[in-house]
């Protein structure tokens, strides 16, 4: 009979505990419900705090100064002429350093195909460029050179062309843009060994181009003509160098002649 009792179970006391257990946890997670907007309104103070003590730092106080322009992608003598450019405002805030008029004063300057302007804390701006490099000289109506990139892009005016460069010179007044561009596609074509004898370019009216090449010491004219059809025709001119003639036409890809 004792052993009844101590294996059965008071229901009443169970749902007492059951219910105490309950309250418990409600008053708990109350409790954290209560804290919960308090915690969150200290972490935002906490945030807000940091970003304005950031903000000052790199905005207004003397911790976080601009003091050294680093440059990249160009030789020594380059990079003293894109600090001149540059003209990056030193021994203020680092952070008020404006990189787009900085790079909109590299961009004047016309010698940069690429530039990228950051700021880097503590103390450094960095300027990153990638310089033009020439692909032609073309003669103005002026007497003066153009030095010109790739893509036909100007981007200096000389006396003289620089070493190694081709002059282009017209059979009117000026250039045209066109005219560029086929003498561009056709420099591009040809094989680098081709290229490097390449001289005489001239562009027509018509802006046809013509050039002289030297093989084997023996000089040769190339008729280009317009732009169009750059590959096939260069694939020509190596062919047709061999035969007999002193003049090379591929203006024509279709019809092309040695005479």
């Amino acid at each position: 009979m004792m052993i009844t009792r101590l294996l059965t179970r008071d229901p009443k006391r169970d749902t007492d505990q059951g219910l105490s257990s309950a309250r418990i946890r409600f008053e708990k997670r109350a409790a954290a419900a209560r804290r919960r907007p308090r915690v969150i309104a200290a972490v935002a103070v906490a945030l807000l705090l940091a970003m304005g003590l950031v903000a000052w730092l790199g905005w207004f106080s003397p911790v976080f100064t601009a003091d050294a322009v680093v440059v990249k992608g160009a030789s020594t003598a380059q990079a003293a002429q894109v600090r001149r450019a540059a003209a990056v405002p030193l021994g203020g805030p680092v952070l008020r350093v404006d990189t787009a008029a900085v790079t909109r004063r590299l961009e004047a300057d016309r010698q940069w195909a690429d530039i990228a302007v950051e700021r880097s804390l503590p103390h450094t701006v960095t300027i990153t460029v990638r310089p033009r490099e020439a692909a032609l000289a073309v003669r103005t109506s002026s007497g003066r050179v153009e030095v010109v990139d790739g893509k036909g892009f100007a981007f200096r005016t000389v006396a003289d062309p620089p070493q190694g460069v081709p002059l282009v010179t017209a059979g009117t007044t000026v250039v045209t843009r066109v005219g560029v561009t086929a003498a561009l596609q056709a420099l591009s074509a040809l094989d680098p060994a081709l290229r490097r004898t390449v001289s005489g370019v001239t562009v027509s009216a018509a802006d046809q181009v013509k050039f002289t090449l030297t093989v084997k010491g023996a000089r040769k004219t190339v008729v280009w003509g317009g732009p169009g059809d750059a590959v096939t025709k260069a694939r020509l001119v190596v062919i047709l160098l061999k035969q007999p003639g002193s003049t090379v036409d591929v203006s024509v890809p279709s019809s092309p002649v040695t005479r």
